[in-house]
């Protein structure tokens, strides 16, 4: 397989994973995907064959109204779904800039506004604001429901010898609580809300050299605030280099990462990962380790090594490979998933350590007549101190000017050591110029009882056709199937399969303007995202685009 097809690949992994990264920032998402099985190759290992001069990456939300843009993303381990299932679109479409305005039937603005333009011929500019919130009263929720505004900048700046991009970023997402024993939400109002404020400043400098005979560098670092208000607050510091070099056929690169964070304790984390990458016409071959140093802790070693053979003329790769890692568990990792947590984890000390000490996988990417790319592999892990939310029984909340003491529904941690395999395949089909059709599912065995929130079984099916230069249609459908959770008695249950299809229609008025229409779960399934906190079922939006 060429270099450009491990390319292809990455880019549809990288636009797959895009509307979660987009709301990630709005706490609309659902956790990074981490176990997808596209390759993750640096620009450094495909600069041996294509070398290329780094270019600008905004993050530019996409103009079209497809379904796609806000489908549950797939990383083939667990579909952890968002409180609220609209999610603004990201990508590249042609003009970088672009304003989106639509309403939903609970009357839930949506208002996302991205403008880019060159202050100079070597300073690029890209601001962005975003909003989506909802105002109705319904069974399962209370008038303002949620909220999330986001505001980000960012500027690239070329110079002779590379370019340095820096950003900036605010987020303040607002969620209600729900109370013990009160099913219909009548006790739940305005006052119990919950108030996240996040924001992230850092910067990435990255050399002009492709590597190729020459030292290709990437250095990158930043700061990252997340907390509860009235409750827990965790910053971070995390800095990363990445040097390569590179011949006709192999690269040396090396990786460090450095990572600082304090909740209640601090913890600090360093990783080296120097590895070699030989490549030919029938294979690639990596051959590392990595070394993890923790505070208190054990040093941590891993092997960092995959083998490819490519046949059929490159349109076919089988692979296998091994690696393991650690990470700091993160209050930030947290409420972006599960934004109903506890506010207070001072039981905890602090989050520790997840570490992956074994992480093996094997596969085969196939590609059938250049419109049909396949995928099969399977991912076996041994995973120490995994982190699970479980319900917290003694949050208690007193409000001012209410007398009342409420026993609101949160959640808490607990971290379990488990066993996994991963059993995955996925499927793109170009039918023709009008038509494209997609699947991924999953099957994930645990060696644990009660994985809770973790599936065993997803799938994700979506498709787009376009009709004429004006209409455009566009279908998916989630389905993701029984998931453990503990319930306020301290038993476990099984929160029923999720089943969700979304529809989309786009109109192009002309070249710049269009009328959107998107229906979020068609048939009004009242799944439970977390125990007691359901979806919020069927919602109409319809808006406009404008690119500029």
């Amino acid at each position: 397989m060429k270099m450009n097809r491990f390319a292809k690949y990455l880019i549809v992994s990288i636009i797959a994973a895009l509307p979660m990264a987009a709301t990630a920032q709005e706490h609309n998402e659902q956790v990074t995907v981490e176990g997808s099985f596209r390759p993750q190759i640096k620009r450094s290992e495909r600069l041996v064959k294509t070398p290329e001069i780094p270019q600008n990456d905004f993050n530019i939300p996409n103009y079209k109204a497809q379904t796609k843009d806000f489908d549950f993303g797939f990383d083939m381990e667990v579909e952890t779904m968002s409180a609220v299932p609209y999610v603004s679109s990201s990508d590249y479409y042609g003009k970088d800039n672009f304003l989106k305005l639509a309403l939903g039937t609970r009357l839930s603005p949506v208002l996302s506004f991205h403008h880019s333009s060159e202050l100079t011929k070597k300073m690029m500019l890209n601001v962005g604001v975003d909003h989506y919130s909802s105002w109705v009263d319904q069974k399962d929720y209370k008038k303002s429901t949620f909220m999330n505004n986001g505001v980000n900048v960012m500027t690239v700046n070329k110079f002779k010898t590379g370019q340095l991009c820096v950003s900036g970023d605010y987020h303040y997402d607002m969620y209600h609580l729900r109370s013990y024993g009160d099913a219909d939400g009548n006790a739940v109002t305005n006052k119990n809300g919950r108030n996240i404020h996040s924001v992230k400043v850092g910067a990435k400098w990255s050399s002009v050299g492709t590597s190729y005979r020459q030292l290709y560098q990437e250095f990158s670092g930043d700061y990252r605030y997340a907390g509860i208000v009235g409750g827990t607050h965790e910053s971070q510091v995390n800095m990363k280099a990445h040097l390569a070099y590179s011949d006709d056929s192999y690269v040396v690169s090396g990786d460090v990462d450095v990572n600082y964070g304090h909740i209640y304790k601090n913890l600090f984390m360093m990783a080296l990962r120097p590895n070699f990458n030989m490549s030919g016409d029938m294979y690639n071959v990596r051959l590392g380790f990595g070394l993890d140093f923790k505070t208190d802790d054990k040093v941590g070693i891993y092997p960092d090594v995959k083998g490819s053979l490519f046949l059929l003329d490159n349109d076919l790769e089988l692979y296998v490979k091994a690696g393991g890692k650690s990470k700091i568990n993160t209050f930030e990792s947290v409420v972006k998933e599960n934004p109903f947590v506890t506010t207070d984890f001072s039981y905890l000390s602090d989050f520790g350590y997840e570490k992956t000490k074994i992480d093996l996988g094997l596969g085969a990417k196939m590609n059938v007549a250049k419109v049909l790319d396949i995928h099969v592999g399977i991912r076996y892990r041994v995973v120490k101190d995994g982190l699970f939310f479980v319900p917290d029984f003694d949050f208690f909340a007193e409000y001012d000017g209410d007398e009342t003491i409420y026993h609101l529904q949160t959640f808490g941690v607990t971290f379990m050591d488990y066993n996994v395999l991963n059993v995955m395949a996925d499927a793109n089909w170009k039918i023709n110029e009008q038509a494209d059709a997609a699947i991924s599912l999953s099957y994930n065995g645990y060696s644990i009882e009660f994985p809770y929130y973790k599936p065993s079984f997803e799938m994700t099916l979506s498709g787009g056709y376009k009709y004429d230069e004006f209409w455009k249609l566009d279908a998916s459908m989630s389905i993701v199937g029984k998931r453990w959770a503990m319930n306020e008695c301290g038993g476990n249950i099984q929160l029923k399969p999720v089943f969700d299809i979304k529809l989309g229609a786009d109109y192009q008025i002309d070249e710049d303007f269009s009328a959107f229409a998107e229906v979020h779960n068609l048939f009004h399934d009242k799944y439970q995202l977390y125990y007691n906190y359901p979806s919020m079922g069927f919602e109409l939006f319809a808006g406009l685009k404008y690119k500029f």
